[in-house]
């Protein structure tokens, strides 16, 4: 790592006159997102069996955070105050869930975490100089910067979206959609979710947007649950063939992220 700021939150270190650094040993490079393959060996034989692999380890990185000198000559300003340290409290550490970090580095600028972060006051001669961090992302690779495109789908006119990830999982959108009456939207490309295995996204007696989050299982605009196949669409790796059988134009926004295997 050699950036010296971070975005958290949607605000900088250096919005607060802060910077990346160390007081000891110098800034870890992050730790965990390792690779762990189930394998198993049978008896009387060398070789083990591939089973599956998963990450199961989440990233994580421990750095300090510090007043910048550049922005005074007074030894004793580059303490913290009891204001100041309740400042930084307020914007670090959150009770609400994970929010999305980025460091201010050049090369690196789309790369993103969801992190939550605690900290802890380093102090000379019982005075705060800075804090301690420890930042622990939500799983063991990154994000790009959020992708937004805009469609116009029917019966006639399927829609193709590419998707470059660096993970072999599903990525699961947020959608809206405007529409009217009953009809499916299938990711042809999703092998096992799809029409023709009975696992489209089916909606009826729609009357105007619908909001679908498939991260989370939450759809909104709907009349009745059973209006809903509760088949959420899904994203694959590479082209995304999207179809309905809709004769009335279909107006689809999709947004989404795509995995990062990048560790700054």
């Amino acid at each position: 790592m050699f950036a010296t700021d971070f975005i958290f939150d949607n605000k900088r270190a250096s919005d607060f006159n802060l910077m990346i650094g160390s007081f000891n040993n110098g800034i870890e490079t992050a730790s965990g997102g390792e690779i762990e393959f189930s394998v198993i060996k049978a008896p009387n034989q060398d070789k083990y069996d591939f089973y599956g692999a998963a990450i199961n380890s989440v990233l994580t990185w421990n750095f300090s955070l510090l007043k910048n000198p550049c922005y005074t000559d007074d030894a004793d300003e580059l303490y913290f105050t009891q204001d100041e340290e309740r400042q930084i409290a307020k914007w670090l550490l959150k009770q609400d869930g994970y929010k999305y970090f980025r460091f201010e580095q050049a090369g690196y600028e789309n790369i993103f975490y969801k992190v939550q972060i605690n900290m802890s006051p380093y102090q000379i001669g019982g005075r705060t100089a800075g804090f301690d961090l420890t930042v622990t992302s939500d799983c063991g690779y990154g994000y790009s910067q959020e992708f937004t495109h805009n469609f116009t789908l029917n019966k006639e006119n399927p829609i193709n979206l590419s998707i470059n990830s660096d993970i072999n999982s599903y990525i699961l959108p947020h959608i809206t959609l405007n529409g009217n009456g009953s009809f499916y939207i299938s990711n042809n490309s999703d092998l096992s979710q799809n029409i023709s295995n009975a696992k489209s996204t089916q909606l009826s007696n729609v009357t105007g947007t619908v909001t679908m989050d498939s991260d989370k299982d939450i759809i909104t605009g709907i009349s009745s649950p059973n209006d809903f196949s509760w088949y959420f669409l899904r994203l694959v790796n590479g082209v995304n063939e999207i179809a309905t059988d809709s004769a009335d134009n279909i107006e689809l926004k999709i947004t989404y992220r795509e995995p990062r295997r990048v560790i700054v």
